[in-house]
């Protein structure tokens, strides 16, 4: 298992030289590219090394001594240790088990700071939870594999995978006690924290639900009955209906949706919906998806928020900016500028543990609209977990799912 570094242990080359001033250089492991990074970047002017392997030690590499790391056991103090290896990892609990102390006696070589992105990745633990809208014809493809729809644990360090509920489920929205989510077949499930099926309401025969969201200052909950083009709001206590939004009319004259609402988002005052269509034109092939903000006590006042958006999912807000992704494209907006992430499968679902994003990906169903745009269309049902700052992007495959579409945080 991979051992919890520090963040002491971490430093840039700033750092490095405010530690030195007055001290014996040590580096541990012998190395010339993370060892001569290091000489450029540094004032360091006379070292020597120390290193695991009794085949160096005795020796001189670039000019400088070899020996034991047992020395580093005593006069700790006028020492400062510069890990110089990629074997950091079984090298620093050897400095603690010594009695040295992160940032005061000893740093990782900045240079090695990359290396220290894939160590956090493959260090970091977390289990996410899944929706799946997958129908009973996949099995029949893949008659091996339980792959219909359901709510599914992930552990991404166990990469686990574990079917909780049967369901067609879409988004899900967590609340203290429990979870509500919106089923394809059911409406609104209400759903215990040990995934056993509460009360399912709110559906009715055309609707096919995609996403719901809860306003806990006014205990509603709000279904997107997607298709028929409209929000319904029910009384999270009674379940009873309260009231319908519209987007517009043309549902009535065609008897089929062409908005395609999706993915809602309480917040504040505000109701937030990702759609296919802002005009209402997706029968038509006009793709002009978007977000809309909408007031809650009065329906009737409504923004657009994000266009020009290629089917959207999953809008909601981390640290009081929106974002959204753009499925087709692969792009996860944040604010409406900001593309802080590219992925090349079909995205939906979207969650953050405070340190990572995670991104949904469902196996790709429109090779016809991505021919001559990509080079690459992604097939794997899966996730990512997105690190925003470094850009990385680890993958966590799902061969029980073939459509994944929301994800949420539980450990």
């Amino acid at each position: 298992m991979a051992v919890k570094i520090d963040e002491r242990a971490w430093t840039n080359w700033q750092g490095v030289n405010r530690a030195i001033k007055g001290k014996e250089v040590v580096f541990f492991g012998v190395s010339d590219d993370w060892t001569g990074k290091t000489l450029r970047h540094t004032l360091i002017k006379s070292f020597y090394f120390v290193d695991n392997s009794k085949t160096w030690q005795g020796t001189e590499y670039m000019g400088a001594r070899i020996r034991s790391p047992e020395i580093l056991r005593d006069n700790a103090r006028s020492r400062y240790v510069i890990i110089s290896s990629s074997a950091y990892e079984s090298i620093y609990p050897q400095l603690i088990e010594y009695g040295l102390t992160p940032g005061d006696d000893f740093c990782i070589a900045p240079a090695l700071n990359n290396l220290r992105v894939i160590t956090e990745i493959n260090t970091h633990d977390v289990t996410l939870l899944l929706s799946s809208p997958d129908h009973k014809i996949y099995s029949r493809l893949d008659q091996n594999n339980d792959v219909a729809g359901g709510l599914y644990t992930y552990n991404i360090r166990s990469h686990e995978c574990i079917k909780v509920l049967d369901g067609t489920f879409h988004q899900i929205v967590e609340t203290p006690d429990r979870y509500y989510i919106a089923d394809e077949i059911r409406g609104i499930c209400e759903i215990s924290k040990d995934y056993e099926l509460i009360d399912a309401f709110g559906v009715q025969n055309g609707d096919k639900p995609h996403g719901v969201a809860f306003c806990p200052e006014r205990n509603l909950l709000f279904l997107a009955r997607t298709g028929r083009d409209i929000i319904s709001a029910f009384d999270a206590e009674t379940k009873k209906y309260k009231f319908d939004i519209r987007f517009s009319e043309k549902m009535v004259a065609a008897k089929k949706p062409g908005h395609w609402i999706n993915d809602l988002f309480v917040k504040g005052d505000f109701l937030y919906a990702s759609m296919f269509s802002q005009t209402g034109a997706s029968r038509e092939g006009v793709y002009d998806g978007g977000v809309i903000q909408i007031s809650i006590d009065r329906p009737e006042e409504r923004y657009v928020l994000m266009h020009d958006l290629w089917l959207p999912h999953s809008v909601c807000f981390f640290d009081d900016d929106i974002c959204v992704l753009d499925s087709m494209r692969g792009y996860f907006y944040k604010t409406d500028k900001n593309v802080t992430g590219e992925f090349f499968g079909f995205i939906r679902g979207l969650a953050f543990d405070g340190s990572y994003y995670y991104v949904g990906q469902s196996e790709t169903r429109y090779f016809d609209r991505l021919k001559g745009l990509r080079k690459n269309i992604g097939m794997a049902a899966g996730f990512y977990l997105f690190d925003e700052d470094t850009k990385a992007a680890k993958f966590f495959a799902t061969p029980k799912i073939r459509q994944v579409r929301s994800l949420c945080v539980i450990d």
